[in-house]
């Protein structure tokens, strides 16, 4: 099977949670014998699929630069009519490469993962989003993250093709360790105000005992640094720590805090990884996968969104005598049921087996 994955950048070149899982999962369908190719914005990557292992090819198609995050290419609508393919993965949202499939007229199945909703450029939806249903409708499957998200986004509401599919940690990899030291709180991801690094930085203002690490960086990243010496405040930034780090990073920390506060933050890897680890978390109750991630006194505290003083009270909450360990084995316990990356990996390989093997089209160059 050829497996063409779509989206805008992959990890390692570039770091998020998106570009990770399709990492993961191109990898995984590679092992599995499958042909892998991944679409990606930009021409300076192709030829680089060696660096993921064998069976991947990356292309970088024709971008002549990035719109409000999303690329800008007339080429990718013939890209994307002539390559070889059994079925296309499309990353979601990615409005160029979406429209673009439509232009090409293709009848190649399509399975869609729908990571998140169109939020900080959602004044655009009035002229993209009948585009966004059409390509809904035709997809083979839809594939939201948490059933949360199926459930809130108006978009998915009332299609008929849905089905959850999580996102899950490598439990081998992000596992507890007997040597955690708990000596401080740990923030990874970007520096976007989505994440509400403004509500953190507020917080540990309150905190002048608690060591926090953020690691990551981004646009803000000036300013939390700026924040963080005017302040005094107990801060320490890791700047796009490896993969080995980052996993030493979990196992060391206290708790991980991911205070976001749009519903930009549709599921949040990050908790997954740090649950695998045995870490308890702190996020937000938007109404998105957070919550459901992260099970309140089950597998760390959900607090409101927004509010610097229910943050620093969740950090201090940690202090209570055996709620630590209580929540450390819940998030443990939650990874391994619901969030098993190998398994899940091979629901993904299985989904996209069978929208092949439905098609009425059979195989299409």
């Amino acid at each position: 099977m050829k497996v063409v994955e779509v989206y805008k950048d992959v990890h390692p070149f570039v770091r998020g949670g998106i570009e990770k899982y399709v990492h993961d999962l191109s990898v995984h369908l590679a092992r599995s014998g499958h042909r892998v190719e991944i679409l990606i914005a930009g021409r300076s990557f192709s030829g680089r699929g060696a660096e993921l292992g064998d069976g991947i090819t990356i292309t970088g198609y024709p971008c002549m630069g990035r719109l409000l995050s999303t690329p800008v290419s007339w080429g990718l609508s013939r890209i994307l009519r002539e390559i070889d393919a059994d079925v296309f993965h499309f990353h979601m949202p990615l409005p160029s490469a979406e429209m673009s499939w439509l232009l090409s007229r293709r009848k190649t199945p399509v399975v869609a993962t729908y990571h998140s909703d169109i939020v900080r450029q959602s004044f655009l939806m009035p002229l993209y989003g009948p585009f966004l249903k059409i390509f809904l409708r035709r997809a083979r499957l839809v594939l939201p993250t948490s059933p949360a998200y199926a459930e809130t986004s108006r978009w998915l509401r009332g299609l008929g093709n849905l089905r959850v599919v999580p996102i899950g940690a490598d439990p081998i990899r992000f596992s507890p360790s007997d040597e955690a030291s708990g000596d401080y709180c740990l923030f990874v991801g970007r520096f976007r105000r989505y994440k509400g690094i403004e509500v953190l930085l507020e917080a540990w203002r309150s905190l002048p005992d608690m060591p926090l690490v953020m690691a990551g960086g981004g646009p803000l990243k000036e300013l939390v640094r700026k924040r963080a010496a005017d302040g005094r405040l107990n801060i320490r930034i890791v700047e796009d720590p490896s993969d080995d780090d980052l996993v030493r990073l979990y196992r060391g920390a206290r708790c991980l805090v991911l205070p976001s506060t749009q519903r930009s933050e549709a599921f949040g890897i990050v908790q997954v990884e740090a649950m695998a680890c045995g870490i308890p978390v702190i996020s937000t109750d938007l109404p998105t996968g957070v919550p459901w991630v992260n099970q309140h006194m089950v597998s760390g505290l959900i607090i409101p969104p927004g509010d610097p003083a229910a943050l620093a009270a969740a950090v201090r909450m940690m202090d209570t005598p055996g709620l630590r360990e209580t929540l450390s084995e819940g998030a443990v316990s939650r990874a391994g049921i619901l969030f098993n990356g190998p398994i899940l990996l091979a629901e993904m390989e299985s989904i996209l087996k069978e929208a092949v093997e439905r098609s009425p089209e059979g195989r299409e160059r």
